[in-house]
């Protein structure tokens, strides 16, 4: 069945609005039972690296004091947690943000398949949201206000980089730029958009000064907001440890293995071609130096860590990209 791009777009905001709920809805979660409240949120993420990622924070702040002036009867929710100082407007709060992103994501997710060398059926673009939105949703069990903020963000990059790559818009590279270091603010991990860029820039342009000159923009762009920050709290805090010995031994560890495995493989399984197998690989030897970094300060368990790397690697198994042709 074949839907024009509104139907499209109201389908995948409605999917993402219900997947979402039901997760937040209809399982206690037990992972982040400890910063479901107001001063358990602050302390964490006013310390360490959490620091640096401010502008999702003050998004669920600036929702967490608006459902806190509004009188609401809380108990119409049922909400159960596991913590006796679990706070419903803060759930809530993380529940309105990232539904909110989840939905955004979708729409993106259906502007970007609606590029012409993005080679899919209408069938299989709308596959592709419905697994994007249940492992986003499904991710989850780990509430933070910066993923599902930061993919969006990354995706938006992507959707901006693929008008790029058509026309080399001077206007495209500075939204481009702009979206980067607003990233950066929210997460470092916008460092992948990075990857994607040199990917996709590497491939088109080879290494011209058309591949060139851009990445170098981008990654002056990024690194200008990393320091600025650290400089900004006087502290250049960038992990809370090395874990990499417990995230080859402990046995939560070895699923979220298991997931980085699997669903690198069914990427490469549903590619459409052996270009796109290649673009995808290439992406991830380029995103190297994150997934390093996971591997030495991230939980491993946590499969949001692997989420942005799936997901790009989703769109670009189905990209067609051709050096020096116009897209």
């Amino acid at each position: 069945m074949k839907l024009n791009l509104f139907s499209r777009l109201l389908f995948a905001a409605l999917l993402a609005f219900t997947v979402n709920s039901f997760i937040y809805f209809s399982f206690g979660n037990i992972y982040s039972s400890k910063i479901l409240n107001y001063a358990g949120f602050s302390e964490q993420f006013q310390s360490g690296i959490y620091q640096y990622r401010i502008l999702s924070a003050y998004f669920l702040i600036w929702i967490y004091d608006l459902l806190s002036g509004l009188n609401i009867d809380y108990q119409l929710f049922k909400l159960h947690f596991l913590r006796d100082d679990a706070e419903p407007q803060m759930y809530l709060s993380f529940y309105i943000l990232n539904t909110i992103f989840l939905v955004f994501i979708a729409a993106v997710i259906v502007l970007i398949s609606d590029f012409k060398n993005f080679v899919a059926t209408p069938s299989e673009k709308i596959l592709l949201i419905a697994v994007t939105v249940f492992v986003l949703a499904f991710s989850q069990f780990v509430i933070v206000p910066y993923d599902v903020s930061s993919y969006f963000l990354m995706l938006l990059f992507f959707y901006v980089l693929m008008k790029y790559l058509k026309n080399n818009s001077p206007l495209n590279l500075t939204l481009l730029l702009l979206i980067l270091m607003i990233s950066t603010l929210n997460r470092e991990s916008s460092a992948l958009s990075l990857s994607l860029a040199a990917t996709l820039l590497y491939v088109k342009f080879g290494t011209t000064k058309k591949a060139i000159f851009p990445i170098l923009a981008l990654a002056a762009g990024f690194i200008a907001v990393y320091l600025g920050m650290r400089l900004f709290h006087e502290s250049f805090s960038t992990n809370d440890g090395n874990l990499l010995r417990e995230n080859f031994t402990q046995p939560k560890n070895s699923l979220g293995l298991l997931f980085w495995v699997v669903f690198f493989v069914f990427t490469l399984i549903i590619a459409k071609d052996r270009r796109a197998v290649q673009l995808i690989l290439l992406f991830h030897l380029l995103s190297l130096p994150y997934i390093l970094m996971c591997f030495y300060s991230g939980i491993i368990y946590e499969i949001r860590l692997y989420v942005p790397i799936f997901l790009t690697s989703l769109l670009l198994g189905r990209l067609e990209v051709q050096k020096n042709s116009l897209i």
